[in-house]
């Protein structure tokens, strides 16, 4: 461990002491400053070293318990909004994080001040977002996540790891896992949701994952694209695990409705890296997706494009 990487530690661990739960959350008063000064100390750290600052913040992340997203958008929050603006009265992280996808800068002063002078709740603020939809680009989904299932085999049942479109793999990672990671493979149940990650040590690891699972589920990198009908493609995925899928998909909508002249206009134009969010239709149709691609690809906590609106879009121009 370097002395420098030894001193970011320290100095991002001090704002984020261990709570008694456990966990690294600031309270929700004060959770807008102190993200902000963990940005300010990233920012300081890493600024100009995209290679070097992507391993330090999954590390980070691992060593603190902490989401590598919460370091990424604690950078933006600092990169974009004022320490006065973050403090200010009645704005919480919540906000805060809403607030830094306003690309316009004078734009996102203004709906700043404004929404802390008249007190808006989060849901407000959203509600003011989506009448410009512009301003809110729409998060890039998290691939890894994966429902923890039973699989029959011919002598006995075991746990595995739902891939997605039927596949289904023995609950085991390659190489050598870390101690807690074991644990975690231990103490899992069916109907249980994790996320595959990287520890510390590049290690394979697990982490828990709680809340609402639909919009994390059957989240994929797409290796490979290629229009075949109306609003249809052929479809490689990587669904980890060394597993590549291939299939044919519907888009979803605004996308529903694109010829196949228009997808062999744009799908050749758009490169990767893209990211399929899929879902099974109703009475074996087959799937649907909505496709996705970052606006920065160093970056995971970037805002990202739709590109089924984005294609719509050039459609109709």
């Amino acid at each position: 461990m370097s002395t420098e990487y030894q001193a970011l530690h320290a100095a991002v661990a001090r704002l984020l002491p261990v709570a008694a739960d456990g966990s690294r959350r600031p309270a929700e008063r004060d959770a807008s400053r102190t993200y902000w000064e963990v940005g300010r100390l990233l920012n300081e750290h890493l600024t100009g070293r995209a290679t070097y600052g992507q391993r330090a913040i999954a590390r980070l992340a691992a060593d603190l318990n902490l989401g590598p997203r919460t370091l990424y958008r604690a950078r933006k929050v600092q990169q974009r909004l004022s320490v006065a603006h973050a403090a200010l009265p009645g704005l919480t992280w919540s906000h805060c994080r809403l607030l830094v996808t306003i690309d316009d800068d004078d734009a996102r002063r203004r709906l700043t001040t404004r929404a802390a002078a008249a007190g808006w709740s989060v849901r407000k603020l959203q509600e003011q977002l989506n009448d410009t939809p512009a301003a809110v680009p729409p998060s890039l989904p998290r691939v890894g996540t994966y429902r923890i299932v039973t699989i029959e085999t011919a002598t006995e049942q075991v746990l595995g790891f739902d891939l997605g479109f039927g596949v289904r793999r023995p609950l085991v990672l390659p190489g050598k896992p870390g101690k807690k990671t074991r644990r975690l493979l231990r103490e899992l149940a069916p109907g249980d949701a994790v996320e595959r990650t990287i520890d510390a040590k590049g290690r394979p690891a697990l982490r828990r994952v709680w809340g609402k699972l639909e919009s994390r589920l059957y989240v994929h990198n797409v290796t490979s694209l290629r229009p075949v009908a109306v609003a249809t493609l052929h479809v490689s995925l990587d669904l980890g695990f060394d597993v590549i899928q291939e299939c044919r998909m519907r888009l979803r909508s605004p996308a529903k409705h694109l010829s196949r002249s228009v997808l062999e206009k744009v799908v050749p134009a758009t490169s990767l890296p893209v990211v399929a969010r899929s879902v099974r239709l109703p009475r074996q149709q087959g799937y649907a997706v909505d496709l996705f691609q970052p606006t920065d690809p160093d970056d995971p906590a970037s805002p990202a494009q739709h590109l089924n609106a984005l294609w719509a879009l050039a459609a109709g121009s």
